[in-house]
Order: C-alpha cells, then sequence, then structure tokens
C-alpha cells in the first residue's frame, strides 16, 4: 500500500526507505523552498515582462512561436543559473541531505500550458511514464515544486496502483545517449507536436487510482522515480509553472538500494548528470554504468 506522508519527521535515510517502498512525501512551504521557487517566479515574470504582467496569462497575450521564443531561453536560464545550483544545495541541506554524500541533477522549470495552446517541445505535457523508463536509476528521488500555486486541473497526476502492477510500455526503445544528442535539441523547434522518442504505455492507463496533490507554491511532493506519473491535462485558465530536481545517495547506489524495476527495459544512465550538492562535483566514474 502507499501512503502519503505531511511534513514527516524522517531523517533522510528514512525519507529514502519511504520513498523505495513506494510512499509519497508532501512537505508544506519552507524558507529554503520559498528562495528556490521565487528565484524561478523572478525569472519567470522577468522574461515574460514585455508581453504579460502575469505569466500564468501570458500565452493569452502573445501567438505561440513568440511564447516559446521566450520560454526556451527562460528554462535555459533557469537551468545552467550558478545560483539555481546553489539554491538546490541550500534547500537539499535544509532538508537533511549529506551534502557529501548526495547527488541532484540540474533543476528544470516546466511551462504546460491552458488546453492545447502548446503541447510539444518546451511545453510538452508529459503522457504517463515512470523516470526509470528514461534510463534514471531506481535509487532516485523526484523532488517536485510549483512556481505559482496549483489546481486539481493544473497538477501532478501520479498512479500509486501502478506501484506493483507492471504496464506495457515502449521503454525498451530509448536510450539515454541518443536523447541526449538528438532528443533534447529537437525540443526548441517542436509546436504544433512533438516527435521526440518519449518512452509511452502501450496499453489504457487505469484512472481510478489516480492521484494529484494540490498545494501552494514552493511546497514540494518527493516520490520515487519507478512511480507512473504525467502532467495533468491544463484546463484551469492560465499556465502551470513548476520545477523539479532529482537526488541519488552514494550510499544507495553503492549498496544497490532503490524501488523495484518492474517493467522498465530502457538502456543507458542519467548519473553521468548529477552533481554533488557540497562542489558540484560529479557522481565517481566507477558508480556510473557504461
Amino acid at each position: 500500500m502507499v501512503n502519503l506522508h505531511f511534513n514527516p519527521s524522517f531523517d533522510d535515510v528514512q525519507r529514502r526507505e519511504a520513498i523505495f517502498r513506494g510512499d509519497l512525501i508532501l512537505y508544506g512551504l519552507s524558507s529554503a523552498s520559498s528562495e528556490l521557487c521565487g528565484f524561478a517566479r523572478e525569472l519567470t515574470e522577468r522574461h515574460f515582462q514585455e508581453y504579460s504582467q502575469d505569466p500564468q496569462r501570458a500565452q493569452f497575450e502573445m501567438p505561440v512561436e513568440q511564447f516559446v521564443a521566450v520560454a526556451g531561453p527562460l528554462k535555459s536560464e533557469f537551468t545552467n543559473h550558478l545560483h539555481t545550483k546553489e539554491l538546490v544545495r541550500q534547500f537539499l541541506v535544509a532538508s537533511g541531505c549529506d551534502p557529501e554524500r548526495t547527488f541532484f541533477d540540474v533543476p528544470r522549470l516546466r511551462v504546460v500550458t491552458h488546453e492545447n495552446y502548446l503541447s510539444a517541445g518546451v511545453g510538452y505535457a508529459y503522457k504517463a511514464h515512470r523516470d526509470i523508463w528514461y534510463s534514471s536509476p531506481t535509487s532516485q528521488l523526484n523532488w517536485w515544486m510549483p512556481v505559482y500555486a496549483l489546481a486539481p486541473e493544473r497538477s501532478l497526476a501520479l498512479y500509486p496502483g501502478y506501484w506493483d502492477k507492471p504496464i506495457r510500455n515502449s521503454s525498451a526503445t530509448f536510450n539515454y545517449g541518443e536523447w541526449t544528442r538528438v532528443g533534447r535539441e529537437q525540443a526548441r523547434s517542436q509546436i504544433k507536436s512533438d516527435t521526440r522518442n518519449h518512452p509511452l504505455p502501450q496499453e489504457p492507463v487505469q484512472s481510478d487510482s489516480e492521484l494529484r496533490i494540490v498545494c501552494d507554491a514552493g511546497a514540494t511532493v518527493v516520490f520515487s522515480s519507478a512511480h507512473l506519473h504525467a502532467t495533468a491535462p491544463n484546463m484551469s485558465g492560465v499556465t502551470r509553472f513548476s520545477l523539479d530536481f532529482r537526488t541519488v545517495s552514494l550510499d544507495d547506489l553503492q549498496s544497490g538500494a532503490g524501488a523495484p524495476n518492474i517493467d522498465n527495459a530502457a538502456t543507458g544512465t542519467t548519473l553521468a548528470d548529477f552533481l554533488r550538492v557540497s562542489d558540484f562535483s560529479r557522481i565517481p566514474d566507477d558508480l556510473v554504468p557504461a
């Protein structure tokens, strides 16, 4: 059974053990999450200020090609900004992670527009998937945070009923090396349709177990890379902005601890992308599968 914990008093070991059992964790707003979320919001509002006072409504005030031309550089600046990494470090240390033994991948800013204005490329609305289908390790924790307050119509959808239930999927066709060489570059040019090789379910996803967590800006959802989840179709009337990043512990990589892998066949690994919290150095080569 999957449990949802709200502001648990777990230390980092207990948190990882709970996540590997399939549990979900929701943390409320903290000073560290407020700073990270605030920086994402500051960048977002600066990039869109020429077109709208409220980035959540900018899509109604500009053609989609112009929106993409603004959102692309915004996402890139957030991901690559040194201050973003520093704020993630601050957040993870405040969350009880060991900065010497915890590694994170660079955060992404997600942009999900209302209805069908933009559903490809920089605004891709992710279909149901497990991150391990995208070559993530089973020891990975996903940290997801809305930049503006959520509503059920613009949230993250999780499917806890599939935690121990395999689903037919196309992950066998996914290779992370190919994705980094081709897929990420393609995102910049795709507006009407997304032709990248996303691993997808090959059978209907039963929605009776769908869970949408509705929370304020800066609250944080933590879940396993093995959980089936998706972008909830945005019918809220405004664009959804969220940020996410992922962590792994050196202890888990060395011991082999992690969530079960029940249906993934992707090749390659994302581990070479991860940075040590303390100094932003890479994971030791001997722990990254060839």
